[in-house]
């Protein structure tokens, strides 16, 4: 047991950081008055998902291997654009019906690979 929790101690290290940078983040900031806070807020929602895909997956089944890491990644990113679009409010029903075609796309082409 110790030997997995420490084989996964830097995604759980990570995941804590950026959690807690977007909450600090959130609470200190407004995007309204810089454009900056709102890629700072992307950038670390990116790396909190992957990181935190990463831990939940190596806890599960003990290690990664490089489809599910390609799947993390490409399921994050799928949820962050979807995340870009609704705070621009410029997400309809079609757009959001085409980017869940293209996410059920590139995941199955990867869990093909």
């Amino acid at each position: 047991m110790n030997s997995i929790i420490r084989k996964h101690k830097a995604s759980f290290w990570l995941s804590l950081i950026s959690f807690l940078g977007i909450v600090a983040l959130v609470t200190t900031t407004n995007p309204v008055d810089k454009i900056i806070y709102a890629v700072l807020f992307f950038g670390l929602c990116l790396i909190f998902f992957i990181s935190f895909g990463l831990l939940m997956v190596g806890l599960q089944l003990g290690e990664v291997s490089s489809k599910n890491r390609y799947r993390i990644i490409t399921i994050s990113l799928v949820v962050l654009i979807f995340l870009m679009f609704r705070s621009a409010d410029s997400l309809n029903w079609v757009d959001a019906l085409i980017l869940a075609l293209i996410s059920f796309g590139l995941v199955f082409y990867i869990s093909r690979r």
